[in-house]
């Protein structure tokens, strides 16, 4: 890296060109900036005190690779004050024309061109002195042809040379501009292709992070560092398509997407902090390209984009999809690392996919019912993100709609997958008014599985007894002496909520009225309010038993998790298998133990080959799928828990055991049925029937 202070004018005069690469922002001052610079150059060439006016540094590299006669440099950093310098030259010339000028500061017309906008003997683009990006560059390089530049191509161009042209009133200003611009100082900044790090040069000068977000920084990252030809293929086959997709709010949507990526690439189980996104790209993309080029990593970045795009934007092309995760995108958002693992298997780059369409449908309609189910169920939606970053890691790519559905299954606890009595109870009991998704779950009800449908975007929700505390005297006489009670039981219950564009019309009339009056209950065309249209009364009777219907037809549609127990236990052994390789046996139940394990290993192995031993930091469990027996260390023998009831045992085989229920901790076990101590093979031949018990009833 090589480092001067320069004229400016030095700097640009000679045949060069200066390349913006085509990866880099475009052109974004605007005219707060442009009458700052003009004010500094206007003060400058107006004081014979001032020398030279520093107006930051410029960082290029040497475009070594191009066939051009003129030479090439890259702009790492100081585009914008060098674009706009080169605006305000052009239009200086363009104003002494208009006036009549022929020479500024001794300087011909002609001259000012040749010196500072064009290349003399230049060709084609190569004519012009600075090559900015797409639309920036054709308006730049008409402004220099002395046409009007379209604002639709770059309106920060066109306005800016608007700008100076109305600045640059008269002669005297002219000349005062053209003086300052001579005297304009700036630190050239040199870089070497194969020696200096451009992209970590931008960052030491840009440290402020003022205007970089995280897509220009991934950005420069990615492409700085590659030679230009190299840069604008990469760019253009890749990197713009992505940006293509984040469209407008591209900035936020990137960076939401960069968090999503870097979580499943990175096999966190955790959703990557927004604030962490650029430091983890880095490392992702050098370990990237200590096995592959640079093309096969932002291959793999452009599908996963796509892939987030047609979930999170709307840009999937199948109907049927795009309704799907439409209706699971207005739950949450934070599914996107799931959806994304699942595209990635139903929509491979190479061959047939290995996620069925019809498999994809039901995985998403699985998601959709699990968050419902959990809101519904007043279950916290703090930790989402979280949830689907692990849920994400364990859809395995070989079978990824079964492996979906074992991971909804082994959810626990806060994650769990609410069951039907649990979702059941909560429609029919819960207050439900008030959930930000209580008229998605309406709207579904009326809609889901119709070819009619009904638009009930603009409906809103309606208690059909009113919540008004000061109930109508009618609505006191319908519910009796109890009314202060059932409202308050039952107002804000499923079996009293429904749809309507009609609010304020019902407000808090009598049931008589909304029923009655002009587009009241008695009109309306919602399946929703056919049960309502057929009542003479509305008490909790109805309330209740309309509540039960709903719940019956809600229970269908956010269905529970269809998987075989059994399948979930297989998946659940071969984790813990996984787990076990990291323990010993002597480590675990002690080196004086190892002969006595091994014989007992031995005789119950011979019991079935579905036997399968697994070795935790505290026992050994035989598994069949379910554990059965549990050997925790003791000191000179071996404590057995059996999985077995000690009451379901031969009064013989009884005695020879106590049951796990008459302490309240076993140190180091966590099975429950018998327990028995063994210090020799001969005590390990009295409890073999026991453990065959315990063996019989888990394969049952």
């Amino acid at each position: 890296m090589h480092a001067r202070d320069v004229f400016l004018t030095q700097l640009i005069q000679g045949p060069k060109q200066f390349l913006i690469p085509i990866f880099q922002r475009k052109y974004s001052w605007q005219e707060p900036h442009c009458q700052q610079l003009f004010q500094d150059i206007l003060r400058a060439g107006a004081s014979q005190n001032v020398e030279s006016h520093f107006t930051g540094s410029l960082v290029l590299i040497p475009n070594h690779q191009t066939m051009a006669s003129i030479p090439q440099w890259q702009v790492i950093d100081g585009q914008q004050r060098l674009t706009t310098v080169t605006l305000l030259m052009a239009a200086l010339a363009r104003r002494a024309a208009e006036l009549g000028v022929e020479l500024v500061g001794m300087t011909p017309l002609k001259a000012i061109y040749g010196y500072f906008l064009t290349n003399e003997y230049g060709q084609g683009e190569a004519a012009y002195k600075l090559l900015l990006t797409k639309g920036d560059s054709e308006a730049l390089c008409a402004v220099i042809d002395g046409k009007s530049p379209k604002s639709t191509n770059s309106k920060n161009v066109a306005e800016n040379f608007q700008f100076f042209c109305e600045w640059l009133v008269d002669v005297e200003t002219i000349e005062k501009v053209f003086q300052g611009f001579q005297k304009l100082k700036v630190v050239e900044v040199v870089l070497q292709q194969s020696q200096d790090d451009p992209q970590a040069i931008f960052e030491s000068l840009n440290s402020t992070g003022v205007d970089l977000c995280q897509a220009d920084l991934i950005r420069n990252y990615v492409l700085m560092r590659q030679q230009y030809e190299t840069q604008t293929k990469l760019y253009l086959e890749y990197w713009y398509p992505m940006e293509q997709l984040f469209g407008s709010e591209g900035s936020y949507r990137f960076d939401r997407f960069m968090q999503d990526f870097l979580t499943l690439e990175t096999g966190s189980s955790t959703l990557l902090r927004s604030q962490d996104v650029y430091s983890t790209f880095k490392v992702w993309f050098a370990d990237q390209l200590e096995h592959q080029d640079v093309e096969v990593a932002l291959k793999r970045l452009l599908k996963l984009a796509r892939a987030h795009a047609a979930f999170m934007f709307g840009a999937e092309q199948d109907k049927s999809l795009l309704e799907a995760f439409k209706r699971l995108r207005s739950l949450a958002e934070v599914v996107s690392p799931a959806i994304m693992r699942l595209y990635d298997a139903y929509s491979p780059e190479d061959g047939e996919g290995s996620l069925k369409k019809e498999d994809f449908l039901q995985a998403v309609a699985y998601l959709e019912s699990y968050l419902l189910r959990r809101q519904v169920c007043g279950m916290q939606t703090r930790s989402l993100g979280n949830i689907f970053a692990n849920l994400a890691q364990h859809i395995e790519m070989g079978k990824p709609f079964e492996t979906l559905k074992v991971a909804l299954a082994r959810f626990k606890r806060n994650s769990r997958f609410p069951s039907d009595s649990e979702f059941e109870h909560a429609l029919k009991n819960h207050e439900l008014y008030g959930l930000r998704i209580l008229k998605f779950l309406l709207s579904n009800i009326e809609n889901r599985g119709s070819k009619e449908r009904i638009d009930t975007s603009s409906f809103s929700i309606e208690h059909i007894m009113p919540q008004n505390e000061k109930l109508r005297v009618e609505w006191q006489k319908m519910l009796g002496d109890s009314w202060v009670e059932i409202q308050q039981q039952w107002v804000h219950r499923l079996g009293n909520l429904t749809l309507t564009g009609y609010n304020p019309e019902y407000s808090d009339r009598s049931f008589e009225d909304k029923k009655s009056i002009e587009n009241g209950f008695n009109d309306s065309p919602l399946r929703l309010n056919r049960y309502v249209k057929k009542e003479d009364a509305w008490t909790e009777v109805q309330i209740q038993k309309r509540g039960e219907k709903l719940a019956e037809k809600a229970i269908k549609i956010w269905t529970a998790l269809d998987i075989d127990s059994k399948l979930v236990a297989e998946y659940e052994l071969r984790d813990r298998q996984t787990r076990s390789s990291q323990y010993d046996i002597e480590g675990v139940l002690g080196k004086r133990n190892v002969k006595l394990y091994d014989s007992l290993q031995e005789a119950v192995l011979a019991m079935g080959d579905d036997i399968t031993p697994i070795v935790s930091k505290k026992n050994v469990t035989f598994y069949t799928l379910s554990g059965f027996l549990q050997v925790v260390p003791r000191s000179g023998y071996l404590g057995m828990i059996m999985a077995v009831e000690h009451d379901e045992l031969d009064p013989e085989l009884a005695q020879e055991v106590d049951p796990t229920h008459q302490w309240s901790y076993i140190r180091h076990g966590n099975l429950t049925g018998v327990y028995r101590g063994v210090v020799n093979e001969d005590h390990i031949k009295e409890v073999l029937p026991i453990i065959r018990q315990a063996y019989e009833q888990a394969l049952s």
